[in-house]
């Protein structure tokens, strides 16, 4: 299997953000189209979508684009960090403006980004972009990103926060706060209203209910993503995320689209701006610095190592360290390298496993599915912690603990 087909398969959410690319190519947006000419722009689980919701997004896209470049640049930060960059051509924007830019994602989007990006940037421009493959609920990867970096940050979250679970929303919120501690500067993202972008686009556009866009954006991203949207404070109210975020350690300033939205080659009419100016005074921005506290403690554990043996029918494999975007690749291809044949059950022994994201997760599932046996896959010694990313995603009542 190709590296790029297995990290994919391990996880595939960074899927949706071709499609963000693919509606600016549309727009006047500078790059996009030479972008996208070097992308692979097709899109697995993608499916017929009517002409005016593609008009909402591509409208709603633009917006987006044009709204994180003008909140960066009015940032005061010299440093932008694009969490995740995605494939859109922010880095070229952000370095014609003099400032670093940092694009950080999942390596299969950074394997595909950089070089293509780098063909059409200018060589100023390119000295003042720079990618890196992370994962955001580890720390050390963060900051291993930053390494180098002076002064103050803006750092840019735009269609993160959405796919994460419980622990690893508090993760990525405890990595952002020892970024900001330690750089200085500020958190901006709108993710607590990324549903209702689209949808009050829609309605906007065409004088009518936006909850058919929210629907088709749920069920859409996460068919694509091939993962269930996560009921947690991001699906939840205003008030109830405001309160999880201040808890984390995070003071915020709200700023609404509609202060920031600016001219758009994706509308027609002044009116169709002016109205939706209107609707996007709903839309929030979170401008977040942080209060002092106690710091996240460092990723930077057990380094990550499989192995495998096999004792008659079982495979036995023991896992070292964390188990996320970055390391899953390497238990799948691992895995895929086993002689499977009269195996009928896998135990995971996890005695030395740190921490395990849904892209792990997703790694297991694979693994179970590749025996008869539904009782044959089981767990082996978690400890609390890794216990308790078990039950909250449901997996203990999954897969038994032996």
């Amino acid at each position: 299997m190709e590296r790029k087909e297995l990290l994919f398969e391990v996880n595939p959410v960074f899927a949706t953000a071709k499609g963000c690319l693919g509606l600016l190519m549309s727009t006047g947006v500078k790059g996009a189209k030479e972008l996208g000419s070097r992308i692979d722009l097709t899109v697995q689980g993608a499916n017929n979508t009517p002409p005016e919701i593609i008009r909402a997004y591509t409208v709603s896209n633009e917006a987006r684009f044009h709204i994180g470049n003008i909140m960066a640049k009015e940032s005061g930060c010299d440093t932008i960090v694009d969490l995740p960059c995605g494939y859109v051509p922010r880095g070229l924007v952000i370095s014609e403006e003099g400032k670093q830019f940092y694009g950080l994602d999942l390596p299969a989007v950074i394997e595909e980004l950089e070089p293509a990006i780098r063909e059409i940037a200018t060589s100023e421009q390119n000295e003042k972009m720079h990618f890196t493959s992370v994962d955001a609920t580890n720390l050390d990867s963060l900051r291993n990103a930053l390494k180098g970096v002076d002064g103050k940050i803006c750092i840019l979250t735009d269609g993160l926060l959405g796919y994460f679970n419980n622990p690893e929303l508090d993760s990525v919120l405890n990595n952002i706060r020892e970024l900001l501690k330690e750089h200085g500067g500020v958190w901006i993202t709108s993710d607590k209203f990324g549903t209702d972008l689209g949808a009050i686009t829609y309605a906007a556009l065409t004088d009518s209910d936006g909850e058919i866009v929210r629907q088709a954006m749920r069920k859409g991203g996460s068919k694509v993503a091939d993962i269930p949207i996560n009921h947690t404070v991001i699906q939840g109210t205003v008030s109830e995320a405001k309160k999880y975020f201040e808890e984390h350690g995070f003071n915020i300033k709200e700023v609404s689209y509609a202060e920031k939205l600016p001219k758009l080659s994706s509308l027609d009419n002044e009116k169709d701006l002016d109205g939706l100016r209107k609707a996007y005074e709903d839309i929030i921005m979170w401008v977040m610095t942080v209060n002092e506290g106690k710091s996240a403690k460092s990723d930077n554990g057990k380094k990550f190592d499989v192995r495998f043996d096999r004792e008659g029918d079982i495979l036995h494999c023991r896992l070292t360290g964390r188990l996320d975007t970055i390391n899953g690749p390497k238990l799948l291809s691992g895995f895929r390298e086993q002689q499977l044949d009269g195996v009928l059950k896998i135990e995971m022994d996890l005695t030395d496993t740190e921490y395990i994201s849904s892209a792990g997760l997703r790694v297991f599932m694979i693994m179970s599915d590749s025996i008869s046996d539904e009782n044959g896959f089981y767990f082996h010694n978690p400890n609390e912690d890794v216990k308790e990313i078990l039950e909250v995603t449901g997996f203990i009542n999954m897969f038994d603990i032996r």
